[in-house]
């Protein structure tokens, strides 16, 4: 009764080791899926609540439903890149547990399709193959450039207006390259809005090429250029500082290019 009081450490921090986040066959059979389903997002251990929500008038059995729910898993839920759930995998034991309310039965009345196969017998990359055929077909995402992006903005409007069309373009416009600068990481490398308020034709050019960084590359390195068609007086020093600091946040997206082959004069004497 009083050996909690006479612990001094019951209030300490227990003690904690990392532990495998898959055992041994699952992650085994998750490297399978993966081989087999490229284009599928694959996710381990997938709450039963996260896919299942229980439809009972009464509070207190709807409650004590979705307790049930949260207190059990689905080893592999298989969801394409929209994350629409496409099926879940199940591995069984030999001697499964028996449950109030069948998992099974429970998948089946929502409509989610479950595959099931033993843990003492996994499947080979070709056997999931076979067995999830149609969505082994699923189209890899493609990346949208901010060009596409324009155009689906231009879509429906008048072509006419075109001071309407930039200011549609360059206020609601952002590009889907996850490997380039976002327009809300251009605001947080200038929180003052320098280039923004002093010079608004080159902020939106920066946020239009933003989504390639070769590209911005290039325009920001041009603004630096004295020498061009039209004459510029050189940009005020916090402006220049917020360009720079563009460039080396861009610098981490810009993929090198290959040298260019050297010439071996001896070549041709070998």
């Amino acid at each position: 009764m009083f050996s909690h009081f006479l612990d001094k450490d019951s209030k300490a921090l227990p003690e904690c080791e990392q532990r495998p986040f898959l055992e041994a066959e699952e992650t085994l059979f998750f490297k399978r899926v993966q081989k087999a389903l490229p284009n599928c997002l694959i996710f381990p251990r997938l709450p039963l609540a996260a896919i299942l929500e229980p439809h009972v008038s009464n509070e207190k059995k709807r409650a004590l439903m979705s307790q049930k729910l949260n207190e059990r898993h689905i080893d592999f839920g298989i969801f394409d890149h929209d994350l629409n759930l496409l099926c879940v995998l199940e591995l069984e034991k030999e001697q499964a547990q028996e449950e109030e309310y069948p998992t099974r039965q429970l998948l089946k009345k929502a409509g989610i399709k479950c595959i099931r196969w033993s843990r003492a017998s996994l499947p080979s990359a070709e056997q999931i193959l076979r067995t999830l055929a149609p969505f082994s077909e699923l189209d890899a995402p493609k990346i949208e450039s901010s060009m596409q992006t324009i155009g689906k903005l231009f879509l429906d409007d008048d072509p006419k207006e075109i001071g309407q069309l930039q200011e549609k373009a360059f206020t609601y416009i952002e590009h889907g390259n996850p490997n380039a600068l976002s327009l809300a990481a251009l605001k947080r490398i200038t929180p003052e809005n320098f280039i923004q308020k002093e010079y608004p034709h080159i902020w939106q050019k920066i946020c239009l090429f933003a989504g390639d960084p070769g590209y911005l590359k290039n325009y920001l390195e041009s603004l630096f250029i004295q020498n061009r068609p039209v004459k510029r007086r050189g940009l005020p020093k916090h402006v220049a500082n917020e360009v720079i600091a563009l460039q080396a946040e861009n610098a981490r997206f810009v993929v090198p290019s290959a040298p260019d082959p050297v010439w071996d004069p001896t070549f041709l004497h070998r």
